[in-house]
């Protein structure tokens, strides 16, 4: 008899405690987003799942050591609608969000900074400082794309990563350029590229716009490509190019005034970019204007050009 009591005390016992912990482990916690820290202990983590900590202390600690849970992977968590327990094995998987960031063609290095400065990176790049580069400079070496990371992160990985992509497709390019093209080195490329990638409207007129510059280039003419002088008064250019910005001789990436390519790229290139400066060689257009917001009119003489301004309205 005495010996029934106690297992009737002992059914009612574990009765009366598996069914709040399973209740407890089914239902969900109270934050849909939890970011694990560094060096934050496990029981620090519990006690965000859930403000009631009486008798969840007990639970958490028969829980963890059934599941051989002793740490927990940092970083950030989306446990939207999981329950506690699913929870806890992410905590444990590493499962955290995987967040993204767009590097696109036309960026220049302020617009880098501040893509970077908003995210959720840690910017150890600032001003590309972080990089070895073979070039001369470090504005316009990255391949855009889309690049994946996790909180926390350092800018520099992606940015590294981003740089070699460009590398290797640069070279690969470089051995396809004809002998009629005059660059002279892969530094120049780039520099052009970045130049047609700012002043086209659309991928058609890529190659016809590197073959103006070109053209340009083997008569020892100025380029006069109004996105140098903007790049050029950057970061403070209040979108408006004035006469005096036109003939201002301190800039140095004014080819209004200097002759040849300015010192270095002026924004990030498209692929199909760096592949109409490598493969293109001088045409017979030497002028092209916009007619539409995404398209220009290329002429062969000036006169013709002088024509199509006035034309569209742009003569001054």
């Amino acid at each position: 008899m005495f010996l029934l009591r106690i297992v009737f005390l002992a059914l009612i016992f574990i009765a009366s405690f598996v069914g709040p912990y399973k209740a407890f482990f089914n239902s969900h916690s109270q934050k849909p987003f939890i970011e694990i820290m560094p060096g934050d202990s496990m029981n620090l983590v519990i006690s965000r799942l859930t403000s009631e900590t009486l008798p969840n202390k007990l639970f958490f600690r028969i829980y963890l050591n059934k599941h051989n849970i002793r740490s927990f992977q940092a970083g950030e968590y989306n446990i939207t609608e999981m329950s506690i327990a699913n929870a806890i094995d992410s905590f444990k998987k590493g499962n955290t969000i995987t967040r993204s960031i767009t590097i696109n063609e036309g960026m220049n290095i302020f617009d880098l900074n501040e893509i970077i400065d908003n995210s959720y990176l840690i910017n150890d790049c600032i001003n590309l400082n972080c990089l070895t580069v073979n070039y001369p400079f470090v504005e316009g070496v990255l391949h855009p794309n889309t690049y994946f990371y996790k909180k926390g992160m350092k800018a520099s990985d992606i940015i590294e990563s981003s740089h070699k992509s460009l590398d290797l497709k640069l070279s690969e390019l470089w051995k396809k350029k004809p002998d009629s093209n005059l660059l002279k080195n892969k530094y120049e490329a780039l520099i052009l590229a970045s130049i047609i990638e700012k002043e086209a409207g659309n991928h058609f007129e890529k190659k016809d716009i590197a073959s103006v510059f070109l053209k340009r280039i083997s008569l020892n003419m100025k380029l006069q490509a109004d996105p140098t002088i903007i790049y050029g008064l950057l970061p403070n250019f209040d979108g408006d190019i004035k006469k005096s910005d036109i003939l201002d001789k301190n800039n140095r990436y004014n080819t209004y005034m200097i002759k040849g390519l300015p010192p270095t790229p002026i924004s990030i290139v498209s692929i199909s970019s760096l592949e109409a400066a490598i493969t293109s060689s001088p045409g017979d257009y030497l002028f092209f204007v916009a007619n539409s917001p995404t398209t220009h009119h290329f002429s062969k003489t000036y006169e013709e050009h002088k024509q199509m301004i006035k034309k569209i309205g742009l003569d001054r």
